[in-house]
This record gives C-alpha cells, sequence and structure tokens, in this order.
C-alpha cells in the first residue's frame, strides 16, 4: 500500500481539525473541602500538605504506592502523605534546598500558581506572556505566574506573596481545572459553524525552540525555527500551503532559511523542491487520489467523536474571557489549556484509527509506543478568537510544550522541552476563495509516490 508523508499529513490535519469540542466539568470549591479529614475553617490559612491533598484531588492525579516518607520533615501520621509522596515524584512540589518539604507551612498565592502550572505540564516555558504582573522580571515563578494571569485564572492586582485561606486555594482549584459554561456554549457553537465551512484560508506564523537540560547544555541540538504559512482549503479536498522558515541549525552558528509550496488538486499533490543536482527549485506531481477519501474520514471521525478520542475528553479546560477586536470583528476571547501524559492518544487526536491503516498498522503502533517513553508530557495553552455573530474563527495563538524524559533507557536525554508557538493572524471565508495551479505546476514532471517507512528513529 502507498505509504503518505507523514509530517505532511499531520500538519495538514492540524490545519483542518476545528475546534474540539472536549472538556473538563465545572468543579465546585466547596467539594474540594472533602479531602480534609474533618470540615476545616475556610478562612483559615492553607498550609503546603493540606494544598497538596486539594490539587491531587482537583487535577484528578493518580496517587503514587511509596511507603517512605517524601521528606525527613513530615510527621508519619499526616494526611496527606500520600498527595505529598505524588507531587514530590512528579516534580510539582520541589521543595526546598535543605531537603525538606515544610507542609505545615502557609501557601502563598505565587507558590499555588506555579505548582497549579507545573501539574498542568509547563515546568519551565521559553515563551513569557506579556502581562501586567506584579512579580519583577528575575522572580523564580514570574513565568509560571504570567501563564496563569494570561488565562484569567489569577489577576495580576493581588499580592502574589500573600498567603492562601483555604477557600481561596479551593476556589482556584476549582477555577483551574474546571470549565466556565459559557466558554463551552460558545465552543458548541463553533464547532457547529465551522463544520459548515466550504472554503477557508489562513496566515500562521511559527515559531519552534528547544530549550537544553541544565548541564548537559553542550550536548544537546540547539535549534530554533521561525517562519509563516497561508493556507487555503476548499472542500471536498482541495488546498494550498506555502511558507517560508528562518532556522538556526543543530551545532551550527547562522541561520538558514527553507521554503515550501504544495498544492493538492484533482487528486494530485504538487511539490516545488530543489533539485537534488543542482539545487534549483522545480516543481514535481504526484498522483494520490487516496488523500480526497482520507479527508472526507478526518472530516466524518471529527464529527462523530466530537474532536478527541474519549480517553482525552477532560483534559481541557476552556475560559471565556471577554469579547475583544479582531480582524475588524467583534470576537469572544476563549482561553484553553490542558496536559496530556500519553503520546499515542495525542497523536490519535490528530489521526483517527480509521485512516492509520494507511501506515504500518501494528508496526507503526509499537514504534509510537516506543518513541512515547521520551516524552513525559505535552501541554497546551492557548487563545481561540470567535465572532459573536457566526461563531467562526477569527485567529488563535497555541504554545505547545513537549518536555522530555530524564532518560531513555540507561541513556540521559539531553533536552529539557521542545515548545511551539503557532499564531494564527487572520482567517477568511466565502466563495472568494480561489486555489489556481501556477502554469509551471501544471507541466511538473510526474513522480511515483514513496513507500515510506513509518518507523520512528531509534526504535528499530
Amino acid at each position: 500500500m502507498r505509504r503518505l508523508p507523514l509530517t505532511f499529513l499531520v500538519l495538514l490535519l492540524l490545519v483542518l481539525v476545528p475546534v474540539s469540542l472536549v472538556f473538563a466539568q465545572p468543579l465546585d470549591w466547596k467539594n474540594l473541602l472533602e479531602v480534609f479529614p474533618k470540615t476545616p475553617d475556610p478562612q483559615e490559612p492553607i498550609n503546603r500538605g493540606a494544598f497538596a491533598a486539594m490539587l491531587v484531588e482537583a487535577a484528578d492525579l493518580p496517587l503514587v504506592e511509596d511507603s517512605a516518607l517524601p521528606a525527613g520533615d513530615v510527621d508519619p501520621g499526616s494526611w496527606y502523605i500520600p498527595a505529598l509522596s505524588t507531587l514530590k515524584q512528579k516534580g510539582i512540589m520541589a521543595g526546598y534546598t535543605d531537603g525538606t518539604l515544610r507542609p505545615t507551612k502557609p501557601v502563598t498565592r505565587v507558590e499555588a500558581a506555579v505548582m497549579v502550572a507545573r501539574t498542568l505540564g509547563l515546568t519551565g516555558t521559553l515563551h513569557r506572556p506579556e502581562v501586567n504582573s506584579p512579580l519583577g522580571s528575575t522572580h523564580w515563578g514570574i513565568t509560571l505566574y504570567n501563564w496563569l494571569i494570561d488565562q484569567g485564572l489569577i489577576t495580576g492586582q493581588l499580592d502574589p506573596a500573600k498567603q492562601l485561606t483555604v477557600a481561596e486555594a479551593a476556589e482556584l482549584l476549582a477555577r483551574v481545572f474546571g470549565s466556565d459554561p459559557q466558554a463551552v456554549a460558545v465552543v458548541e457553537k463553533s464547532q457547529q459553524a465551522a463544520a459548515k465551512v466550504q472554503a477557508m484560508s489562513m496566515e500562521t506564523a511559527i515559531d519552534v525552540a528547544v530549550k537544553p537540560r541544565a548541564g548537559l547544555a553542550g550536548q544537546a541540538p540547539v535549534f530554533k525555527m521561525s517562519g509563516r504559512m497561508d493556507m487555503k482549503m476548499i472542500l471536498p479536498a482541495t488546498w494550498y500551503m506555502s511558507g517560508r522558515f528562518c532556522f538556526e541549525p543543530a551545532g551550527a552558528p547562522g541561520t538558514g532559511t527553507g521554503e515550501m509550496e504544495q498544492y493538492y488538486v484533482d487528486g494530485k499533490l504538487y511539490l516545488k523542491m530543489p533539485d537534488p543536482v543542482t539545487g534549483k527549485a522545480e516543481w514535481v506531481k504526484m498522483n494520490m487520489p487516496e488523500l480526497e477519501d482520507l479527508m472526507a474520514k478526518q472530516l466524518q471521525s471529527q464529527m462523530a467523536s466530537n474532536g478527541m478520542p474519549p480517553e482525552l475528553k477532560s483534559k481541557f479546560h476552556y475560559h471565556l474571557l471577554g469579547t475583544t477586536q479582531k480582524n475588524g470583528q467583534t470576537v469572544y476571547e476563549i482561553g484553553y489549556y490542558g496536559r496530556i501524559d500519553d503520546l499515542a492518544a495525542v497523536f490519535k487526536f490528530f489521526i483517527p484509527e480509521a485512516m492509520r491503516s494507511q501506515f504500518s498498522g501494528p508496526e507503526f503502533e509499537n514504534a509510537l509506543n516506543e518513541f512515547a517513553k521520551l516524552i513525559r508530557s505535552v501541554s497546551f495553552w492557548g487563545k481561540d478568537y470567535i465572532g459573536t455573530t457566526d461563531y467562526l474563527p477569527y485567529g488563535g495563538d497555541v504554545t505547545t510544550v513537549m518536555t522530555l524524559s530524564d532518560k531513555f533507557g540507561d541513556q540521559a536525554i539531553p533536552v529539557e522541552l521542545v515548545e511551539m508557538r503557532v499564531q494564527i493572524g487572520k482567517y477568511s471565508y466565502g466563495d472568494g476563495i480561489k486555489i489556481e495551479l501556477p502554469a509551471e505546476a501544471k507541466e511538473a514532471k510526474e513522480l511515483p509516490v514513496p513507500q515510506q517507512d513509518n518507523a520512528l528513529p531509534g526504535t528499530k
């Protein structure tokens, strides 16, 4: 069977998938008080041990099985030991330089925010949202604190050093790990509106960066890439993509550039690519009628599953941040975020089961599971701008943070995380969108479709 270019197909599906109708349910902060052995005074300060127990409950984290005390200063009779052990093992509650966890110490607003952000997969992002922050630029918690401000989960007007009460902690956790019903209603209408779109175009900016692991920076492949892409799609199966990218190659100074242009028209894929001998960019084409059928299956699967496999439901959280102006439209500003620890499930989000037969079947699944051991978590933080009258998207901004494991087998992994930011600056819709092949593309020589080996690196 012909194999499709994996990277190309994933990029395509990223464009085609509408806002996913999967979300965490609203949480009642009073229910979080049930983790206490006895009902606490909501106005008393909350300590680190009790906050850990509430955080584990709100985030629905599985408790680790560890009979040892998480730190020497933890009372063996403490009711919150399982939660402390869980957060410490996951790197959410790192503790102090002297090895203590200080579970009876009151929690400040910035400490709570950092633990919440770590729980959601942000362990040290490269991008820092530009917000009105009360923290100084060198403060240890500013980046994660700013992410929560940017999502409307905390306000920059409050003192981050202030101790939280039990009620304030419960309200924060319920807000972060639940979803706003108003936002969900807008997302529902947006998905319904997007399903009726027959033609669309978008302009996208992409930035990718690698963060070396502390102490192993010299071994890490330094890589940064930025670029822009223009995309058009006309249903059922016609599309156009072009892009220009600048990148800093691994292990080499300076920058390089790259360009891409491709069309899919009448069952043929047209690519503008450099000739391996002359280096001159030339058009080639491949007969790939199966792509049209795959696109139809993708759209059908998305409608049937509401955009995501059932096991990922409750992993994403939505909040309505208000209204604003975007590309001349009055839009709802929807903040969303979520963490996924199962890479195979992430892949399923983009390529449903019905389409996987186009790859390598069980071999590909095994390779994917092996590759997943490299990944600790994938975290998404974004905003969508949805029209208040037609409920169509008019812009978006999402940062994806892929945090890597410390080791793969016996080998230390020198990269801590890979971060990608995608900004969709402009959407257009309607019959005015046209896709026309350049004359030179029509005359392109036809290449055989490659029989692609989809095994992942290092898995054979």
